[in-house]
């Protein structure tokens, strides 16, 4: 056989080799999770810098990845596999309540055993030290950034060497106590209509950040203060449309827009619970309801690691 023809024939039978591989690799990368882990080793975690647990937790040491659940897999199962506790993860995933969690959960994986806590209002140091049976000082060399005067609903502390405190555990339903009395109070009626994070914009119909929640308990319902605070806005202002913001001290503020009556003025105090408007359908809306914000320092915060229902 001539060289040339022999050189032609080995070109071809690489492409074909290569497009052989590329094939088998696509396939590959369709099975889902579970066949895959019948012939290899389980897929590893993404590991990120979470943006939502760094600022509570810096100074640490942790490190966090995100994993999403397959089929089948369990809080038992997923100790095994990232040699945790099982008591470490639920604590950390806000499932201290025996529940398993369901196939695509996205999960936290931390990088040391120990427990976590996610502070709720109405919640000191002190009080969380006595409920895990830990020493003031104990929280403050795992957590040296935090103090009771930085420490805000949301924030996540942890607690290496701390009892772990199940959702029946009369420590724990001592400090959801704590949240009850001191918490903010749902500022009207009626139920969520829309919740934070990204959504479909009703009006745009683009996906966009929603700041805050929304409650629908018709036009005319009662607003009331959440927390005890000092109007420092009572107005129009645009898309927010008629607009209530109360100041609670140490930066934290909270927003009742869309109302039909603004019944308090700038500069007054008002207290917990004591009626300052009335829900309407002022600004940009679809219809009746109260959008209802908690900021911290200016920047929008969950307002359900605040409420205390």
């Amino acid at each position: 056989m001539y060289p040339f023809v022999r050189r032609v024939y080995l070109a071809v039978g690489v492409v074909l080799a290569l497009l052989w591989f590329g094939m088998l690799g696509l396939a590959v990368h369709a099975m889902k999770p579970q066949m895959l882990s019948l012939t290899s080793a389980p897929a590893p975690v993404v590991s990120e810098n979470l943006l939502d647990l760094s600022p509570s937790l810096e100074g640490t040491g942790l490190h966090f990845s995100s994993y999403h659940l397959s089929a089948g897999e369990t809080f038992a199962s997923l100790s095994e596999k990232f040699h945790l506790s099982e008591e470490t993860l639920r604590s950390l995933n806000q499932a201290n309540d025996n529940t398993q969690p369901q196939t695509g959960t996205l999960l936290l994986i931390p990088s040391k055993e120990g427990i976590f806590h996610m502070v709720r209002p109405g919640q000191t140091l002190a009080d969380i030290a006595r409920a895990y049976g830990l020493s003031l000082k104990d929280i403050l060399k795992s957590n040296p950034q935090r103090g009771d005067a930085d420490l805000r609903p949301g924030d996540v502390l942890y607690l290496p060497g701390a009892a772990y405190l199940a959702r029946q555990d009369v420590r724990w339903l001592a400090l959801l106590s704590l949240t009850d009395q001191k918490g903010f109070l749902k500022p009207t009626t009626g139920r969520f209509a829309d919740g934070f994070g990204m959504r479909l914009h009703p009006l745009t119909h683009k996906m966009a950040f929603h700041e805050g929640l929304d409650l629908a308990p018709g036009w005319g319902a009662r607003v009331v203060a959440s927390q005890d605070g000092k109007v420092t806005f009572a107005g129009i202002r645009a898309g927010y449309g008629r607009l209530i913001v109360l100041d609670h001290g140490l930066g934290l503020t909270s927003w009742y827009a869309h109302l039909d009556e603004i019944l308090v003025k700038p500069g007054q105090s008002v207290k917990r619970g004591v009626l300052i408007g009335k829900v309407g359908n002022t600004g940009r809306v679809t219809g009746p309801h109260l959008h209802f914000e908690v900021r911290l320092n200016g920047e929008p915060r969950n307002p359900l690691l605040y409420l205390a229902q």
